[in-house]
């Protein structure tokens, strides 16, 4: 998730305390000034048992300019055998118990044996267990553990060992440690580590915050209070208490997700309510928002530590993933059907908080009185503030009553707006179309709605969403741009290119980028023109238009679209001069084949294969009335042929006849190109034996000459001396005298 991601959920998670939805715990001191501390607090769990023991280290700077005797620890209720070490020493204590009913901590005071001078440090070491016990915080029996965890306030490690083999479900931000010791392995355990639970929660899509925190950067360590609880986990090996429901559900198209709800066993009537409640809503979202989840499981974990920060509800719709409160303040079911609904509305496919809260809202509003869930009215307008949606997250100011109501009524006028609940699905159905756009901003939804309804919505993203005074003149630009988009798309679907926009045009008016948009619109004109022009060709030709250029005119671009429809006018012009060439031909011709050829492909927007089609017919009756006659003119050049003496020369190596009889093959079997060329090669044979006589003479009377020049050579060469070799050369061979010829060959003594 990212960082503006994250803080918008923070900011937007929180309402639930403002609106009074849980109490968070009560208030604690604020860590002393005086000191800062770095701290370790580690929870062995003995699942089978139903008891843990916990040690803690902390590290203290005094950072004040007195002597300290005395720091803080922080310990859960109900704590037994205490003590607390410095330096292998035993310190002295007081103990204010804590109380489990009131969410708080048991605060230990310790006396130091020494005062902490300035700038100086000190460690202190603790430990303690918990027995059996069953409470309104913490349940603690045989085969099973409900146990919150606190740390040591800002700067806080917690360490939660649970048993390998057990069913152990902890608060999403505790994540199983990167690195784990030696002597907990042994122990068949398996070490959780629990520093920012907040942030971590919230980068639950984020694998290297994950990665980072797992292996205990300094960065992911605890920033709470101290005495807040920081984690809370439930480990079972007795399988009767094993807390989940999981079922599958049926989504309207009759696939089905795998829907889980993680709980503790002590609010196991919570969630039934709430498993049976989402298990109704999940379907009913996607009806209402039109297009598919995109996962085949969704699981809700109930949190604890969510509503400390006064949270009644967290969506990942990354991950398909949900955290719920069970301290919701009477509108659980509500916050269930809420936070499943930003699966489709989350940050994941929209920009802003007034987006993905508000479509949240509205979708809550229709889903729950189905299923009979009253929802909490939010009277915004009783706030006395107008606070453009668009600044929510940055305008200080407005309660998240206001917000959240204001942002879910916009949505119900954005509905009427454009025409009611079907166009409003519509609408949303489109969200998944255009993921290379996620997440989509408020500009998409009004664009999105005027392209369906064909309503103008300025006067509505005015008075709800835009800072008026500075929205007002782009307004203005892009109602110019939409206005010459509307005739276009008027005058393509008089046309009969339907109400589409052109991939480019549409990319500009979504991108708000409005310039180019009349002189697209001039090249669109000039294309329905051509369109025109070629469907009136096609229907002399009586060929069906197909929707081929529409489609094309409703998802490329411009340029596309023109080739495709000059595509068209081509394919039309060769079927229609196919037709006049052989109008004389008979029905069952077989070069009217490539004609009814050109006339499915037309049909079926081939045009290039259409016109191809077209040209074969035609050319094959040429091919195949040229080759008659060739052959009757070679046929001619045969009974006439009186070769001669260069005639015969040149007939060598030549069977014209058989030429001439594959060629009245071929032109039997259709193939008046291969007969042409066959007819060709048996009269040139004919035709052309004198003239390839005397080249064939002349070739070899050239060779001769060669021959005889070279021979000449050779000889001539032989006539000369051989040169006398320098002294350490080597030596010639000698005929019998130093002027000597190959003449004398015969006459050298032996």
């Amino acid at each position: 998730m990212k960082a503006r991601a994250l803080a918008s959920l923070v900011l937007l998670a929180a309402i639930a305390a403002a609106f009074g939805l849980v109490a968070p715990p009560a208030s604690r001191a604020q860590q002393n000034a005086a000191f800062v501390s770095a701290s370790e607090t580690a929870y062995r769990l003995d699942t089978p048992a139903g008891k843990v023991t916990v040690s803690i280290r902390a590290d203290f700077l005094n950072q004040s300019q007195q002597d300290l005797r005395e720091l803080p620890l922080y310990v859960l209720p109900n704590a037994r055998d205490l003590s607390v070490t410095s330096g292998g020493k035993a310190l002295d204590f007081t103990l204010q118990p804590g109380d489990e009913a009131a969410r708080r901590a048991a605060v230990v005071s310790v006396e130091l044996a020494e005062p902490l001078k300035p700038n100086r440090r000190v460690t202190l070491e603790a430990s303690y267990r918990l027995e059996p016990t069953s409470g309104p915080l913490m349940t603690l029996e045989p085969g099973l553990i409900e146990v919150p965890f606190i740390g040591q306030g800002p700067g806080s490690w917690v360490f939660i060992d649970v048993p390998k083999t057990g069913d152990n479900v902890l608060d999403p931000g505790c994540l199983v440690g990167k690195d784990q010791p030696a002597e907990v392995k042994g122990a068949g355990l398996q070490r959780w580590v629990c520093g920012n639970v907040f942030l971590i929660a919230l980068a639950a899509d984020d694998p290297s915050v994950l990665d980072r925190c797992a292996a205990l950067d300094e960065r992911c360590r605890q920033r709470l209070d101290p005495g807040v609880f920081s984690a809370f986990a439930l480990s079972v090996t007795d399988e009767s208490r094993r807390g989940v429901l999981t079922d599958s559900v049926v989504m309207p198209d009759g696939r089905q997700v795998a829907m889980t709800l993680k709980f503790f066993r002590r609010d196991a009537d919570w969630a039934a309510r709430q498993f049976a409640i989402a298990k109704q809503a999940f379907p009913l979202l996607e009806t209402l928002f039109g297009f598919k989840y995109p996962y085949t499981d969704v699981t809700m974990r109930q949190s604890y530590h969510i509503a400390s920060y006064g949270i009644a509800g967290v969506a990942f719709s990354g991950l398909g993933q949900v955290l719920l409160s069970h301290e919701a303040g009477g509108i659980g079911d509500e916050v269930t059907i809420h936070e499943l609904a930003h699966q489709w509305a989350g940050t994941t496919h929209v920009a802003r908080p007034f987006l993905w809260e508000g479509l949240a809202e509205w979708a809550t509003r229709i889903v729950a009185p189905q299923l009979g869930v009253a929802v909490r009215p939010l009277d915004w307008k009783s706030a006395g503030v107008s606070y453009p949606l668009v600044s929510w997250g940055t305008t200080m100011g407005g309660s998240p009553v206001y917000w959240y109501g204001r942002s879910g009524d916009f949505w119900f006028a954005y509905e009427a707006a454009i025409g009611g609940r079907q166009n409003m699905t519509t609408v949303l159905s489109r969200i998944d179309d255009e993921p290379a756009l996620w997440p989509l901003n408020e500009g998409w939804f009004m664009d999105q709605g005027e392209f369906l309804s064909d309503r103008n919505l300025d006067a509505l993203f005015l008075e709800w969403v835009f800072v008026p005074d500075t929205a007002r003149p782009l307004l203005a630009q892009r109602r110019a741009a939409h206005d010459l988009v509307r005739g276009l798309r008027t005058r393509a679907g008089e046309a009969g290119l339907g109400s589409g926009i052109p991939s480019d045009i549409y990319n500009n008016l979504i991108a708000w980028v409005f310039e180019p948009v009349a002189g697209q619109v001039a090249e669109g004109d000039r294309i329905i023109a051509a369109y025109r022009s070629a469907s009136s060709l096609a229907a002399v030709a009586g060929v069906r238009v197909p929707d081929a250029a529409a489609v094309s005119w409703g998802k490329a671009r411009l340029s596309e679209t023109s080739r495709l429809i000059e595509d068209m006018r081509q394919a039309a012009v060769a079927i229609q001069a196919a037709e006049t060439e052989l109008a004389d031909e008979p029905e069952d011709s077989r070069f009217r084949e490539g004609v009814r050829e050109a006339r499915s492909r037309f049909e079926q927007g081939d045009f290039a294969g259409a016109r191809a089609a077209a040209s074969s017919g035609v050319t094959g009756r040429v091919n195949a009335s040229a080759a008659q006659k060739l052959i009757e003119l070679a046929k001619e050049k045969r009974a006439s042929f009186d070769p001669g003496f260069f005639g015969r020369i040149g007939m060598l190596f030549e069977n014209p006849d058989a030429t001439l009889a594959e060629a009245e093959s071929a032109l039997a079997a259709g193939d008046g190109a291969r007969a042409l060329d066959l007819a060709r090669r048996a009269y040139a044979a004919w035709d052309e034996a004198p003239s390839r006589g005397i080249q064939r003479l002349a070739v070899l009377a050239s060779v001769m000459g060669a021959l005889s020049f070279a021979t000449w050579l050779v000889l001539k060469r032989l006539e000369q001396p051989p040169a006398p070799k320098k002294l350490g050369q080597g030596h010639v061979l000698e005929t019998g005298a130093r002027t000597g010829s190959w003449k004398d060959w015969e006459n050298t003594p032996e």
